[in-house]
């Protein structure tokens, strides 16, 4: 008996020393890699496929240290850009973001004639003097659409089929209100139909429109992406261009009057 509560008490100890509690970060690396700060553009592009011209946008800053972060004052967080530019994979046609002339979007660059459509391919090109040549890729998804007569509306409720393609990753919709936004994220599964069943408070009142996005391959892996601030873990990058950070995606939409 003796000798078996020994043995016990050894393996608690074991179990103890050996796994990881609910609140520890688990088994961690015995080697510590070297890394090294690459300097590099950092952006958010987005290729919007809504019926109008100049509402894509490509924001570009730099990527910045960890000393720069949490400094009092950041020192050319919008470098010159030599030249931002979208290509059409299909008919050549390129076309170049300026910076906005607003002032409190600085950073963000357009293009007033650019409209976009579904399965179209774009190349991204951004050249800024000491920072490498970052490129991009993105096919425009199809625009989500709603499977016909399925649009039902209740007081506090409204359902509906959404005809998936494949070319959408991931869906975001929008309830507008008179005063509110109500939004929900929908994710492919198998088959090509949808089913969305949506609650909402009836404060918020009738709603007015519905907005149905359907996300690129890009857009959807970025956002998804772990993001960690807990210090010395390694956080792989999930950008989705090369040659920098960040993101270059698209999204299509549709707005359906309720």
């Amino acid at each position: 008996m003796k000798i078996a509560r020994t043995v016990f008490c050894i393996l608690t100890a074991v179990f103890l020393y050996t796994c990881d509690l609910p609140h520890q970060p688990g088994p961690m690396p015995t080697d510590i890699v070297e890394t090294e700060f690459e300097p590099g553009l950092n952006i958010m592009g987005v290729l919007r496929a809504d019926d109008q011209a100049g509402t894509s946008f490509i924001n570009i800053n730099r990527a910045l240290t960890t000393e720069e972060i949490y400094s009092d004052s950041i020192e050319n967080f919008s470098p010159q850009i030599t030249y931002a530019k979208v290509r059409s994979v299909d008919s050549a046609a390129e076309y170049q973001f300026v910076r906005s002339e607003d002032t409190s979007d600085w950073g963000s660059y357009f293009d007033t004639t650019l409209s976009v459509g579904a399965g179209e391919a774009y190349d991204l090109e951004i050249i800024a003097s000491g920072f490498p040549t970052l490129t991009g890729h993105t096919i425009i998804p199809d625009k989500p659409q709603l499977v016909a007569n399925s649009l039902l509306i209740d007081s506090d409720k409204v359902s509906f089929q959404i005809q998936h393609h494949a070319s959408a990753f991931e869906y975001k919709l929008y309830l507008f209100f008179a005063a509110s936004v109500s939004e929900k994220v929908v994710k492919p599964s198998n088959g090509n139909i949808i089913e969305v069943d949506w609650n909402f408070s009836i404060s918020n009142g009738s709603p007015l429109y519905l907005g149905l996005t359907a996300l690129d391959e890009n857009l959807t892996r970025y956002g998804n992406s772990p993001i960690s601030f807990i210090p010395n873990t390694y956080h792989p990058d999930g950008s989705t261009v090369s040659g920098g950070y960040g993101c270059f995606g698209s999204v299509s939409i549709a707005v359906i009057d309720l």
